[in-house]
């Protein structure tokens, strides 16, 4: 009698892109060359203006994992990942930038541990820092326990939003990743809200390369991204009941 083989899980990845210029290449061989096979891969161009465009449809043309979109008009990074999620089939969304570099057990590793632990809703992971020329120049060490992310994220963004792995089955039908108008901050509002449906926490693998250029959306835009993360830290005490404590508190309107 034959065994019934359970087809591993779809996992979709998305990647919002704008003019990532020479970093594309890297970001898109660091997907399709992962251990973990069983993916889609949803890409949105976001109008961009250098060679992004081009490079992606190359690509595209390569392997029919990707599915390839591209905006009628500039719309920034949140609006752009929103229409990536709605493309998606996957039982998993696993989120990627177009500058960074995923390590190559990235999504085996993710999809091991939300098929583990059933109360996540949302898992991240370590990184490395690396530079333009890909060199690793750090490290960027997040707590891993979900009671510790949710007490410092209003002290420090405790998860590296491209390395998140969503769990889609675990969450409402209705939910809603990303609010328009939240560039460079859009993350740290949809942890307030994932938070309202299981835990969100951090493997303790090394499982990304996040990269630090010239034109990082949060760095060149430093006093939108505090504005826009002051903004969601005070809607998920509103909005969403969260609960900061004194320290986090005072740390955030200093």
């Amino acid at each position: 009698m034959k065994k019934n083989i359970q087809k591993p899980s779809l996992v979709s990845v998305i990647m919002p892109v704008y003019n990532a210029g020479d970093f594309l290449v890297d970001a898109i061989e660091s997907i399709l060359t992962q251990t973990y096979r069983n993916f889609e891969f949803v890409i949105v161009d976001d109008r961009s203006t250098d060679g992004s465009w081009t490079t992606l449809q190359r690509y595209a043309k390569k392997d029919g994992r990707i599915k390839l979109f591209r905006n009628p008009k500039n719309l920034g990074v949140s609006e752009t990942a929103k229409k990536a999620i709605c493309k998606t089939h996957g039982n998993y969304i696993a989120r990627m930038d177009a500058d960074d570099v995923s390590l190559p057990k990235r999504l085996f590793i993710q999809v091991k541990y939300l098929q583990k632990h059933k109360s996540t809703v949302a898992i991240g992971g370590q990184c490395d820092v690396i530079n333009h020329t890909g060199a690793v120049v750090g490290r960027k060490r997040f707590p891993t326990s979900f009671e510790d992310i949710y007490k410092y994220i209003f002290t420090f963004v405790p998860v590296q939003q491209p390395t998140l792995m969503i769990a889609r089955n675990r969450l409402p039908k209705n939910f809603e990743y990303y609010r328009d108008g939240m560039n460079t901050a859009e993350e740290v509002e949809l942890f307030f809200k994932l938070f309202q449906h299981g835990k969100v926490e951090n493997v303790k693998e090394t499982i990304h390369q996040y990269r630090i250029h010239d034109s990082n959306t949060s760095l060149t835009n430093t006093k939108t991204t505090f504005f826009l993360t002051l903004i969601s830290r005070i809607k998920a005490v509103v909005r969403y009941d969260y609960k900061p404590t004194v320290k986090g508190v005072l740390f955030t309107f200093a």
